[in-house]
């Protein structure tokens, strides 16, 4: 568990130019993050890593990171399932634990997908439907036209040592994207990444291009790059769990 851990939420990435830091970019408050109870309350989590709201043909839903799943379950919840081992679900901003949303559904549940499979990299998000929503949070919007070599993305959060405060702003470029995966260059960063798993990868102007998963090898140049993944899946399992509403 511990190896797993590590290899998830306590890399840092060394790419060119990067430097420890906030941005100095603001955004509305947009970000998350999850607070998680179980039905054996020994596995509770009243702050774990980051998350966000989508804003999607009207409806809102609540994303995260997917390989969540691999560090906070039971010894029962071996795929992408929580087997009623979960009791309760929500977010809320760091800054104001009182505005609560707490999610219904887990839209992307797949008994036969194993935790350990590879798709867990590949497919790295979880889609919630809500059930309440008390907070004063701004459901982000898609950006739908394809990012440029070199523009200026960011990602909107709190990393795990982080107890207070507002959310943070980290600036990057954007590199290519690989499959499901945005490349990017470091320019204002954290010190450690770790915690900022499930936060949403914005562009200038608040439009949401990602969702901040884990690291990727550019197979081209053989460096490792932060990447976040993209939406077309979560726009996917969106759209099948809302066919005919």
């Amino acid at each position: 568990m511990k190896a797993i851990v590590l290899f998830l939420f306590a890399f840092t990435i060394h790419c060119s130019f990067g430097q420890v830091g906030v941005s100095q970019k603001t955004f509305e408050p947009i970000s998350l993050v999850n607070k998680i109870e179980f039905q054996n309350t020994k596995f509770n989590q009243p702050k774990f890593s980051c998350a966000f709201l989508l804003m999607y043909k009207n409806d809102t839903f609540a994303i995260t990171a997917k390989h969540l799943l691999k560090i906070i379950k039971t010894n029962k919840m071996n795929a992408v399932s929580f087997e009623n081992e979960v009791s309760n679900w929500s977010f809320y901003p760091l800054n104001h634990t009182s505005e609560t949303i707490v999610a219904d559904k887990l839209l992307n549940e797949n008994k036969a997908e194993l935790l350990e499979n590879k798709s867990t990299f590949e497919k790295d998000w979880l889609v919630f439907s809500i059930k309440e929503n008390h907070a004063n949070i701004k459901p982000l919007q898609l950006r739908t036209s394809p990012l440029t070599m070199g523009e200026k993305l960011y990602v909107v959060g709190w990393t795990r040592t982080m107890e207070e405060g507002k959310q943070r702003v980290y600036e990057f470029e954007y590199h290519k994207t690989i499959g499901n995966r945005i490349l990017l260059k470091e320019v204002i960063v954290p010190e450690k990444f770790g915690g900022l798993s499930g936060a949403p990868l914005v562009d200038e102007k608040g439009l949401v291009v990602g969702v901040v998963s884990n690291a990727t090898i550019d197979p081209e140049s053989n460096e490792k790059y932060f990447s976040p993944c993209t939406l077309n899946g979560i726009i996917s399992v969106i759209e099948q769990n809302t066919k005919g509403k």
